[in-house]
């Protein structure tokens, strides 16, 4: 009786470093995802602040951790179906106001004047609705912000599935 109490604590002892290392990883990646939901919302303010305005500016806005990470936090089941429709709106919002960058770029380029004017204002509404609030609705950054605020301000020990 002895040996299969010392082989069931061997076992729960064994279970303990991968279950550490999966908490400590999800707060990792939540801390890594908010940091980049912050960058974002300064780099897309920036597009519409900045002075002189630059209507075909050289840098994008980071997708690299929401590319490695946020399937990462969906594989391991730490975000519900609400937490999903957020981040994605807010993330495809980034792609979509990078893509307007890219045109903006190739405008500046051609020197089409007209249409890099057009595209820098497309960007700036796209900037807007991603960091200012729409009425009483949050904006999409604040609701991405409120989201990985939670989830990497929670203890380490706390995180669960759809924690």
């Amino acid at each position: 009786m002895r040996e299969v109490a010392f082989l069931l604590l061997g076992m729960l002892v064994g279970l303990l470093p991968p279950w550490f290392a999966r908490k400590r990883r999800l707060k990792t990646h939540w801390s890594a995802l908010r940091a980049e939901v912050v960058l974002c919302s300064e780099r897309a303010t920036t597009i519409f602040t900045s002075e002189p305005l630059v209507m075909a500016p050289l840098y994008r806005l980071p997708l690299l951790t929401y590319q490695v990470s946020f399937p990462i936090l969906l594989g391991d089941g730490a975000v519900s179906e609400a937490e999903v429709r957020a981040l994605g709106l807010f993330f495809a919002q980034v792609q979509d106001i990078n893509r307007g960058l890219d045109n903006a770029a190739e405008m500046h380029k051609s020197d089409k004047l007209a249409k890099l004017e057009m595209e820098f204002s497309r960007n700036c509404l796209k900037a807007r609705a991603l960091v200012e609030a729409q009425g009483e609705e949050q904006s999409l950054y604040g609701q991405a912000l409120a989201i990985v605020e939670r989830k990497a301000n929670q203890p380490w020990w706390r995180y669960a599935d759809n924690a």
